[in-house]
Formats: C-alpha cells, sequence, structure tokens
C-alpha cells in the first residue's frame, strides 16, 4: 500500500490549493475506504487489485482444478470467502498445487464437487 508520506513528497512541489486537495483525497482513500465491493465472478474489487472468482473442486478429491483469474498480472493470494447472501455456503480446504500464471490460479481440495468463492490478487 502507498504511503502518504511519499505521495507529499512526489506532490510536494505543486501550488499549495493543488497539494492540498491531492493530499486530503489521497488521505482519504489510504486511511480507511478500501472497499472489497460485492461479489461477482472475475469482476474487480470496488478499490482493490483483485478480482472475485468462482469455481467448483474437482470431483476427485486432492486433484488440481484451476480458475480463471481476469488479472492483468500473475496474482500473488487468494482467500477465500462467503457469500453471507447464500445459505449453506461453506469455506473449504484449499491447497495451491502449483504457482498462478497470468491467466489462471491452480488449486485442489479434499473436498468434491463444493462451490467456492475467492478473491483473488
Amino acid at each position: 500500500m502507498a504511503d502518504i508520506g511519499a505521495i507529499k513528497s512526489f506532490i510536494g512541489g505543486l501550488p499549495s490549493d493543488i497539494r492540498l486537495a491531492l493530499e486530503q483525497a489521497f488521505t482519504y482513500v489510504l486511511k480507511s475506504n478500501i472497499s472489497l465491493g460485492v461479489f461477482e465472478h472475475q469482476t474487480p474489487a470496488s478499490n482493490l487489485k483483485a478480482f472475485w472468482l468462482e469455481g467448483t473442486t474437482s470431483s476427485v478429491a486432492n486433484q488440481e482444478f484451476t480458475i480463471a483469474h481476469g488479472l492483468e498480472s500473475t496474482p500473488t493470494y487468494v482467500i477465500p470467502v462467503l457469500s453471507l447472501n447464500d445459505v449453506n455456503t461453506q469455506i473449504v480446504p484449499l491447497t495451491v498445487s502449483r504457482a498462478a500464471d497470468g491467466k489462471r490460479v491452480y488449486l485442489k481440495s479434499s473436498s468434491t464437487s463444493a462451490a467456492i468463492a475467492v478473491l483473488v490478487g
């Protein structure tokens, strides 16, 4: 995450009214307004470089399955999530079966044919 001190150093030479407006805007965004947004498959989180993804685990336990991620770069994390609007949703055990690449994430699970939701970034 960006540091407000670094941002202030970048904009320090601007006219004071513009500098003040930019400092206030960046402080607002950086302080407490990170939002994940509403879950929908392959849509970006509100103001976080991440995508919501849906998938289904393999019908065979501990066999690799993949999910296309839609990011412009290779993701570095996956966070399992529960939609509180869907009754009986669950988080199942997930294991990274190989490193993600520019198109897909690679996972396996001991739970079979389970619908999952994750945030990938």
